[in-house]
C-alpha cells in the first residue's frame, strides 16, 4: 500500500467515529477527496458525498459507513462514577479493566472500566468479573464526587474504547473500529483511482453516517442519489480462528483475498462483472452466502425508490465489535482494486435487469 494511503488511514483509524459523531473522520477524508472530486458536499444527517463525472446517464453509488460502536454517558453517581449505555452492538464483557476515552466538555476525557482484585473475591465472585450488562460496571475518570465530574463530563457525551493501531505478523493490523472505517478506506481509495480514468457511467461516493443503529445514513443517501447501481463495502465474518464454526459463516480466511457475498439481495450480473475483474487482476475471491442482506448498506441501496443492482464486497474481520478487530492489508489493497475496476468497467447503459432461470423438471413432472 502505497505510503500516503496508509498514513491517511492511519490517521482516519485514530479518530473516534461513533454513530452519531462520525463529523471528524468525515472531515478528514473530505480533505483528503477535495482534489479529485467533481463535486463534494455534507448532507442534512453528516453523509459525505463525492461525485465524478455527475452528468452521466447511469449512477453508481459505491458506500461504506463511516461509523462506529462506542458508548454514551447516562448517569453520574455521587462519589463521581459514571455508568455508560451503548451506541451499536457492545459485547459487554469484553469491557471488563478496558480503557475509554470521552469526548468531554473541553476535549477528551479519559477513563477506564475498574475491575475488583482477584485477592478480594470470593470463588463465585470470579465468575462474574465480566459483567453481563453496562449498568453493572462503572467508569473511574479520577473525580471524587459527582460535582466534580460534571465539570469535566455531561449527560450524553460519546466515548470509545481506547484502543489504537497496532501491526502484527505480516500485513495483519489490529485496531478499533475497522468495522466499518476500512469500507469507507476502500471505496476512497477506489474513487481516488476512477478519478484518474476515462469513466462512461456518473461516480457517487457516499461514506455514510449511523449504519450501526440501523442502516440510518446509507437510506437517506440512497434515497438522494436514486443509483442504478450500488457497490458496499463492509467487513465480513473471517472464520479463520479458534471458536468459529464454519458451517455457519463459511470457510473464509485472512490473506486469501476480499469476500464477494451471494444471495437473494445481490445482482448476479454485477457479481460476474466483480468476478471478471478478480480474474484480470489474479486476485482469489472468497464467496460468503447470505440468505438475507437487511444488515448491511447494500439494503437500502436495494430498495430505495426504484432499487438499484448491488454487489456486496467484504473485508474478511477477525473479532468482530471488539477493541482488537483484525484483518489482512492486503486483503484491503485487493477490495480497492476489485471496487475501482469494476466501475470502471461498466458500460454507459449496463443491463442488470435479471435473466429467466430455467430449471429442467424433475420425471413425471
Amino acid at each position: 500500500m502505497e505510503t500516503k494511503s496508509l498514513d491517511f488511514l492511519k490517521r482516519l483509524m485514530a479518530l473516534p467515529t461513533p454513530s452519531g459523531w462520525e463529523s471528524d473522520g468525515m472531515r478528514l477524508a473530505a480533505d483528503y477527496l477535495a482534489p479529485t472530486a467533481d463535486r463534494l458536499e455534507f448532507d442534512l444527517h453528516g453523509n459525505l458525498h463525492a461525485v465524478l463525472n455527475p452528468d452521466a446517464a447511469t449512477r453508481v453509488m459505491i458506500e461504506g459507513h463511516c461509523d462506529e460502536i462506542g458508548l454514551m454517558v447516562q448517569y453520574v453517581d455521587d462519589d463521581g462514577y459514571l455508568y455508560m449505555t451503548a451506541i451499536g452492538g457492545l459485547t459487554v464483557p469484553l469491557l471488563a479493566g478496558e480503557r475509554i476515552v470521552i469526548q468531554g466538555r473541553n476535549g477528551p476525557v479519559y477513563g477506564v472500566f475498574g475491575v475488583r482484585p482477584p485477592h478480594l473475591m470470593k470463588p463465585a465472585d470470579r465468575e462474574k468479573v465480566a459483567p453481563a450488562e453496562l449498568m453493572d460496571i462503572a467508569v473511574d475518570i479520577g473525580a471524587a464526587s459527582k460535582k466534580e465530574a460534571l465539570k469535566l463530563v455531561d449527560l450524553g457525551n460519546p466515548a470509545v474504547v481506547d484502543a489504537g493501531w497496532r501491526p502484527l505478523a505480516g500485513d495483519r493490523v489490529a485496531c478499533r473500529g475497522f468495522d466499518n472505517r476500512i469500507g469507507a478506506f476502500v471505496v476512497i481509495e477506489a474513487f481516488r483511482r476512477l478519478a484518474k480514468v476515462k469513466l462512461q457511467v456518473a461516480v457517487h461516493l457516499v461514506l455514510s453516517v449511523q449504519e450501526e443503529l440501523g442502516l440510518v445514513g446509507a437510506t437517506t443517501a440512497a434515497y438522494e442519489v436514486k443509483p442504478h447501481v450500488g457497490i458496499c463495502v463492509d467487513v465480513g465474518f473471517a472464520s479463520d480462528y479458534s471458536g468459529n464454526d464454519k458451517k455457519q459463516v463459511g470457510d473464509v480466511k485472512l490473506g486469501q483475498g476480499p469476500i464477494l457475498c451471494f444471495g437473494p439481495t445481490y445482482n448476479f450480473k454485477l457479481q460476474q462483472v466483480l468476478e471478471r475483474v478478480a480474474t484480470q487482476e489474479k486476485i482469489t475471491l472468497q464467496r460468503q452466502v447470505r440468505g438475507r442482506g437487511g444488515n448491511t448498506n447494500a439494503w437500502p441501496m436495494r430498495t430505495v425508490r426504484g432499487g438499484a443492482a448491488v454487489a456486496l464486497v467484504s473485508i474478511p474481520l477477525r473479532y468482530m465489535h471488539s477493541a482488537v478487530e483484525t484483518l489482512s492489508l492486503g486483503d484491503v489493497q485487493d477490495a480497492i482494486k476489485i471496487v475501482s475496476g469494476g466501475v470502471a468497467a461498466l458500460p454507459a447503459s449496463p443491463d442488470f435487469a435479471p435473466d429467466p432461470i430455467r430449471f429442467k423438471p424433475s420425471r413425471g413432472g
